[in-house]
């Protein structure tokens, strides 16, 4: 026990925190700092406006004056830093405020300057401390995907019946990166006890998304999972861990394709959430998923429509895939699958979509 006496004092203490930091805090203390002080929670990101621009800019100046040593850097050099700062805030319209990271790519850019004996940071040398001062998670995401195509583990042609190219992130919120995660399905006759199975390492979110694929099946072609069959969920090798419903649209694709024995179309990847009506909501981190697969060498992209503006990716290497909005499942289902010779698969689909026997 600890007995404590008040004493005098004169100054105002400010400190930051993460959110969980702050959550496990002594009781006490907390409640004394809500009682006589202020909790604020801070942005991460603030509106890409020119006034928050020209800040931006301003921050470039002043950690070339700080470090004292590399060049400062020219206007194309300058938004090239300020396109980091929208992907990382990744939703449009926005910029980050995470300027420890930009500072870091700023010193960066500003060393390899000094080693070209450059006047100035130009472009090139953004671009390269791009390439050089890739996070731990990004260099991670790399392996993963080198590793995962040598092995054969990351398909990106033809087509296989209940295997997706789902897309995950790795990484905090502060910093992470896309990988491609594939993921297969088997449906079999039911026995006695009836199995909803999902392997891969998942978290408990990831668990019940899988689960909620049984409404839309149920829905669209009048088969209860549940019932009848015994279904498998394979997120292959991810042994990095998943959790989210990210997946839900691939997981869904996935089950459909082993039911009805219709094959996926392997250059394809797949990232949304999914209601439990069918509609495709939105998800985080779509620049780094996109990056994945555009990486892994996949040429289309299955993305949410609502997300569809939030991909801040230069135009050159965006124009390698093609990316396909969606507002629902049956727009998923229809791109993502090779129907040749299974249409008759999708006319009923279909034709249970559109209320019709």
């Amino acid at each position: 026990m600890t007995r404590s006496e008040p004493v005098e004092c004169d100054f105002i203490l400010v400190a930051a925190g993460n959110l969980e930091t702050v959550q496990h805090m002594h009781p006490a203390l907390r409640s004394r700092i809500r009682g006589y002080g202020y909790e604020v929670y801070m942005n991460n990101t603030m509106d890409d406006t020119p006034e928050n621009r020209d800040k931006l800019a301003i921050f470039v100046a002043q950690e070339v004056e700080k470090d004292g040593k590399i060049p400062h850097f020219t206007k194309d050099a300058v938004e090239l830093i300020i396109d980091e700062a929208r992907k990382m805030a990744s939703t449009s319209g926005k910029l980050t405020v995470r300027l420890r990271e930009l500072g870091g790519l700023v010193r960066a850019a500003g060393d390899l300057a000094l080693e070209d004996s450059a006047k100035f940071v130009e472009p090139k040398h953004v671009h390269n401390a791009r390439k050089l001062s890739r996070t731990l998670e990004q260099q991670i995401a790399d392996k993963y995907i080198e590793a995962k195509k040598k092995y054969e583990v990351i398909v990106v042609e033809g087509t296989r019946v209940g295997r997706v190219n789902g897309l995950a992130v790795i990484g905090g919120e502060s910093a992470f990166s896309g990988i491609v995660l594939p993921i297969e399905a088997e449906v079999t006759p039911g026995g006695k006890k009836t199995e909803f199975v999902a392997t891969g390492k998942l978290g408990e979110i990831a668990k019940e998304a899988v689960k909620n694929v049984s409404a839309l099946v149920l829905k669209y072609f009048g088969e209860d999972l549940r019932e009848k069959y015994d279904v498998y969920i394979q997120f292959v090798q991810s042994t990095e861990g998943v959790e989210g419903d990210s997946a839900s649209i691939a997981v869904a694709t996935a089950i459909i394709s082993a039911l009805k024995q219709v094959p996926v179309r392997q250059d394809t990847a797949l990232t949304g959430s999914m209601s439990v009506r069918g509609e495709v909501l939105a998800v985080g981190g779509i620049t780094a998923k996109v990056e994945a697969a555009i990486d892994a060498g996949l040429k289309r992209v299955i993305i949410p429509r609502s997300n569809e503006h939030d991909i801040v990716i230069q135009k050159h290497k965006l124009d390698k895939i093609q990316v396909i909005p969606v507002n629902r499942i049956e727009e998923v289902i229809k791109e993502a699958m090779d129907w040749k010779g299974k249409e008759f698969v999708l006319k009923a689909f279909n034709g249970k979509v559109n209320g019709k026997k």
